[in-house]
């Protein structure tokens, strides 16, 4: 990993990358789950608990 860093640190970020990570991935945020006042209304949080 360390060649690995140091290459992309000279060549620019992206120019290695492991082989497990594809070059364009079909995974993406899905916006439109995505509350409007994600930043400013608590209330609109999900709330998690574990049992």
């Amino acid at each position: 990993m360390a060649v690995l860093d140091r290459i992309n640190g000279k060549w620019g970020r992206g120019t290695l990358r492991a082989a497990s990570v594809p070059a364009t991935p079909d995974w993406r945020m899905r916006r439109e789950l995505m509350s409007q006042s994600y930043t400013t209304n608590l209330d609109q949080l999900w709330k998690v608990a574990c049992v």
